[in-house]
């Protein structure tokens, strides 16, 4: 364990670092060719991984407001990427899937993101890619355990 003056030292210098790594992915989806920046790439890939998935589960999964997610989806329906279809379930509910448009297009967003991030990486050895892809998973469950325990704690 890092004593107290090391450890917020340590602290600063890694939301000094948080800072440039969400500036560095804001210009990383800024980049997005023209025709796919105004796609919820996000709520896309979300969708896709969920499988068929009900609003309410994606807002879940991705820690954002319902409305939020409600105007992301109802863009992608809009723009054909996303079909609804009744929950054979509970009619009342809608289930969410990718259309052929959508897998073609996500297809594309993911290819470019990787070529983006195989330029980037080109000098970092496949080891280094997985420390640091280790690290950052450890770090992003680490915060949502701790969000998570601090909201139990308020009920």
């Amino acid at each position: 364990m890092v004593d107290d003056d090391a450890g917020s030292t340590a602290r600063q210098e890694l939301m000094a670092c948080m800072r440039e790594m969400l500036k560095a992915v804001r210009l990383f989806k800024s980049d997005l060719p023209v025709e796919h920046t105004t796609v919820p790439v996000g709520a896309l890939a979300m969708i896709d991984s969920a499988g068929d998935c009900h609003l309410k589960d994606l807002a879940a999964r991705s820690a954002l407001d319902p409305s939020t997610v409600s105007r992301a989806v109802a863009t992608l329906v809009k723009s054909g990427l996303v079909g609804r279809s009744a929950d054979p379930a509970d009619g009342r509910a809608s289930v969410l899937a990718l259309t052929p448009e959508g897998r073609r297009t996500l297809d594309e967003v993911n290819g470019w993101m990787d070529d983006r991030l195989a330029d980037a990486l080109k000098d970092w050895s496949p080891e280094d890619i997985a420390v640091f892809s280790a690290l950052m998973q450890r770090f992003a469950t680490d915060l949502m355990t701790r969000h998570d325990q601090t909201l139990e704690v308020a009920r």
